[in-house]
């Protein structure tokens, strides 16, 4: 039997009986009888390197065949994956975050991308980051049969990453004839149109000795604009304004007669702080942020008072709410039959991929090196008139601004990502066994440009000019406007920066399997291999950031590393016991891999499973695991940089903690607050004045080569039930039941923003407890002059733990209708009972199952559901096949509330949606494709206020449509 039957065969009948089967595909007809001839052929499980005569795994594998790729329209990779419950949307289409940079991963139990080992038949891909983490892009999607996602740590198996789990992609054998493929979508609103288009022409050469296949694909996703949703129209702000805000220091404070002096004259009578922050309005009078006071702005915008009672920008416009990607692929394979038992094979994929994030703006720090020259003639008299009042009244005043009003935040990523595999295999006769020799070379290489920068000197020369720059450009640049200058001065002040960074790995190994002996059970066999891997990754930053001299800029300088790893494993299955009462089979799987790694010298992993099947019917598989990940090039040899960390908003019980209207400054512990807020820099002056506006501060990162190799053990037991039943309606039922229970330790991570502001400041009550200004975490946190946020520092740490658990329930339904088809059902659940996160080695652990809010294992993997489900419906024929597929997303509470008491922070509240597409069957050689997806054309939920949500789990675009169709020559 050929390899590609074996596959048709593992995809229907041995899925169905033993896994989980594709959730969101339509409903699988009846396992068919299988041949004696059948049950000799050999059939290859993912998470193990034996060849077995049998399809038994003894992880819990769910496989997803070329259906539920369909199902989804013109759609990227990883968001029809994503709908299965196993997976955590992270870095996607719909993905709000430049830090991605556009990449589409996967996220296996939202222990993050890099945890998540992505294979190809098999074998490693070309990582797409430099956190080793695989960017589902630069797949060939054509000629994808179907997907096994298997839980737990592999690493026995495959070598480092595999700690959360592996997806493992099957490309269709021995193909043959020409297939075209056309799919095209939109949205009910006329916009977020997609198109895919694909071509594939392989067949068989010299009297069937050798096989060639070559496939190549075009995809074109168009942006979406955060202003084309109701939901998103004035949601999504910034705090910082592109006008400026003036902030006072509270060293050299104005006089509180100014203020009053000011404020009366536009009939402001309550006394305003000394410490208030200012802005202009349109016609040159002022107006404070906090509380918001004189707002003269016109009642439709530019600006809005978000519920926090925060003045700020709504994005609306600006910011992609779906990102736009051109993508063209290339694939080519060929395998010789160099005699009866060699065969040569070779096969390249190449992808040239580009994305677009430009968004809203950039924000400018609070720093002296960037001030506010009390000479500048833009200034209005009334802020003259404060700002003459101060101690000090030539001191420049401190401006924070946003850059929106200047440009758009241009981020224009274009990738290109080859891989080249090559090899030798064949058969050894004597063992019933085979060979493997294979080495592959792969490289990403990612050109960025980031426009919208400012540059420094030209920026300070027309804000200190005595003309405001009108010398220098037409009309010079008024600082305090929100009007855009005239293009003379942006091109005087705009530059855009240019940056590479290049990824390459080298792979070699050679496998050996088959038979050592037989016992009385059945045949015990072996894998065996060697292997060799190394990864480098270099990074070239443009000169302007490496010398700061644009604004908003984080400063980083060059850096490349490279990792190697020399390997060996072990494999046996041994069949123990079978055909005895209550044990018709019982096999046990052991394997063993040691690593030398020059980073962080030898590593072991193992595994021992079983598969335990009482009867035809029923049978329990499970087993212990134990997998490491070893740092990736990108985290040890990171250059130190300056990032964002987000520490939250304080409607959210987030934020400032010494913002005076902080929950932090309003309980028991106030007074402990208020001390350590002195203790930590801000001013006594203005300490119970002091406000924060923003949501996110500037962090301080870097790699560390002192990081050690990240540890998990992992324990599943499952059951899987499908009954011989004889009565029509009953004899296609499948069930499955798994347990799962991840632990990894020395996690290597970063601590986020918001985490440390809440640890140093004791929001769980026991990270400190006496409010010691010397805490690990409250020496983290800068503070400028005037006791703001300066910056952060996030450092990257082997942290301490992560801990998941939860069960997985399969269940498969179908039956021939007396009228002609099939009707099917089949549901997949996932059940999060632990989702907990150790910050620090000796913390507790604290719990964010059920929750929404917290990224801290991966920034855009917020939601911690502690139910997800995919259910469908579906009716099949030869001509005609419909389906109906329902999502369903748990209620989730606000992670800030997550060991704060008394916080009360909005959650979210359950989410179904409905999908429905359906097959047409011209002649056998044309199918036809229709689909709606979000039938009910269901909005997000929205969670802190301002159209806050978690793009990448929920629906965002809304209802959309799609068609197609497939001819094969």
């Amino acid at each position: 039997m050929k390899k590609e039957k074996r596959v048709a065969l593992f995809a229907s009948s041995a899925t169905l009986l033993l896994c989980p089967v594709a959730a969101g595909a339509q409903a699988l007809p009846p396992a068919p009888a299988v041949s004696a001839e059948e049950r000799t052929e050999e059939i290859t499980v993912t998470g193990s390197r034996i060849v077995r005569e049998d399809y038994s795994a003894e992880s819990p594998i769910v496989t997803v065949g070329e259906e539920l790729i369909r199902s989804n329209g013109p759609a990227t990779l990883e968001s029809t994956l994503n709908l299965l419950p196993q997976l955590t949307p992270d870095a996607g289409s719909t993905s709000g975050s430049q830090a991605a940079e556009g990449r589409a991963t996967l996220n296996l139990r939202g222990l993050g991308p890099s945890r998540t080992l992505v294979l190809l038949d098999g074998r490693r891909l070309q990582p797409g980051d430099p956190l080793g983490a695989v960017d589902l892009n630069s797949v060939p999607s054509a000629l994808i049969e179907n997907v096994e996602v298997i839980t737990g740590g592999a690493s026995a198996a495959y070598g480092s990453d595999a700690i959360a789990g592996v997806v493992n992609l099957r490309l269709r054998r021995n193909f043959e004839g020409l297939r075209i493929d056309a799919d095209h979508g939109l949205s009910e609103r006329g916009d977020a149109q997609s198109l895919n288009l694909a071509g594939t022409i392989g067949g068989n050469f010299a009297e069937g000795r050798g096989n060639a296949v070559f496939s190549a694909t075009y995809f074109d996703r168009q942006r979406v604009d955060r202003g084309g949703r109701s939901f998103f129209k004035d949601g999504g702000i910034t705090s910082v304004l592109p006008s400026g805000l003036i902030y006072a220091e509270a060293s050299n404070l104005p006089s509180q007669a100014a203020i009053n002096q000011v404020f009366r004259g536009y009939g402001v009578n309550t006394p305003l702080s000394r410490a208030s922050t200012y802005s202009v309005n349109p016609d040159g009078t002022l107006f404070t942020l906090t509380p918001v006071n004189n707002l003269r702005f016109p009642a439709d915008g530019p600006y809005v008072i978000t519920s926090n009672g925060q003045v700020a920008v709504p994005l609306g416009e600006a910011a992609p709410l779906q990102q736009p990607l051109e993508r063209k692929t290339v694939f080519g394979r060929i395998n010789y039959q160099l005699n009866d038992g060699i065969e040569a094979y070779a096969q390249f994929n190449y992808a040239h991929y580009t994305n677009n994030q430009d968004g809203y703006g950039r924000n400018q720090a609070i720093t002296r090196d960037v001030y506010l020259p009390v000479t500048n003639p833009f200034i209005p008299a009334a802020l003259r008139t404060i700002a003459a009042s101060r101690s000090n009244p030539n001191a420049p005043l401190l401006i924070y601004f946003n850059t929106g009003r200047f440009s758009r935040d241009i981020a224009e990523q274009t990738y290109d990502v080859g891989q080249y595999l090559g090899g030798l295999r064949g058969d050894i006769d004597a063992i019933e066994g085979s060979w493997d020799i294979n080495g592959s070379y792969g490289r990403s290489h990612l050109q960025s440009r980031l426009g919208g920068f400012i540059d420094r000197s030209a920026y300070l020369s027309l804000i200190e000019a005595p003309d405001g720059g009108v010398s220098l450009c037409e009309g010079g640049l008024n600082p305090l406007v929100l009007d855009r200058p005239s293009q003379d001065c942006l091109d005087y002040m705009l530059r855009d920066l240019h940056e590479t960074s290049t990824l390459e790995q080298t792979n070699l190994e050679a496998n050996v399997q088959g038979r050592l002996f037989t016992l009385p059970a059945g045949d015990l066999r072996f894998a065996a291999g060697l292997a060799y891997r190394r990864n480098s990754y270099s990074y070239a930053p443009d000169a302007q950031r490496v010398n700061a001299t644009v604004l908003t800029v984080g400063i980083s300088n060059p850096t490349q590393g490279s990792m190697d790893s020399k390997e060996a494993y072990g494999e046996l299955l041994v069949p123990v016991l079978a055909d005895l009462p209550f044990i018709y089979k019982l096999d046990l799987n052991a394997a063993y891999r040691y690593a030398d790694y020059n980073t962080v010298g030898g590593v072991h992993t193992y595994k021992l499973s079983g598969d335990w099947q009482f009867t035809r019917s029923l049978r329990m598989r499970g087993g212990y695991q134990r997998a490491i990940r070893a740092p990736s090039v990108g985290e040890l040899f990171q250059p130190v940089e300056q990032g964002g960390t987000t520490v939250g908003r304080i409607s959210a019980g987030l934020g400032d903690p010494c913002d005076i209207n902080s929950t932090y400054r309003a309980g028991g512990n106030a007074a402990q607050v208020r001390a350590l807020c002195i203790a930590s820099g801000v001013p006594e002056a203005v300490v119970d004045t002091h406000r924060f506006a923003g949501t996110s501060v500037q962090s301080n990162v870097s790699g560390n080569l002192e990081l050690k190799e990240e540890t998990s053990d992992t324990y599943t037991v499952g059951i899987v039930f499908r009954p011989e039943w004889q009565s029509p309606l009953l004899s296609n039922v499948s069930v499955s039941v798994d347990y799962f229970n991840i632990n990894i330790r020395d996690a290597i991570g970063l601590v986020t923003g918001d985490v440390i502001t809440q640890r140093c400041f004791n929001g769980a009550g026991d990270s400190n407890p006496n409010y010691d200004p010397q805490n690990f975490y409250c020496q983290l946190i800068n503070r400028g002059p005037s006791g703001g946020f300066s910056s952060i520092d996030t450092p990257l740490l082997n942290l301490a733990g992560y801990r998941t658990s939860g069960i997985d329930v399969q269940v498969d339904w179908s039956t021939r209708m007396a009228a002609g088809g099939r009707i099917g059902l089949n549901v997949l659940a996932s059940y999060v009972d632990q989702y907990a996160i150790q910050t620090l080695q000796g913390a507790d652990y604290t719990e964010y199952a059920g929750t929404i809010g917290n990224g801290q294992i991966s920034a855009g993997a917020i939601s911690h559901p502690r139910w997800r489900t995919v259910s469908n419906l579906s009716y099949d024929q030869e001509e005609f096949g419909l389906n109906l597929r329902w999502r369903w997303i748990d209620k989730m509470s606000n992670a800030a509330n997550v060991g704060i008491s008394g916080a009360t922070a909005p959650g979210v509240a359950p989410v179904s949606y409905i999908d429905a597409n359906a097959r047409f069957s011209i002649n056998p050689s044309m199918v036809f494709r229709v689909g709606v997806l979000n039938l009910a054309d269901k909005q997000p939920p929205e969670w802190t206020g301002e159209a806050a949500t978690d793009s990448n789990l929920y629906d965002v675009i809304g209802r959309r449509f799609f068609a197609g169709i497939s001819v094969n020559f």
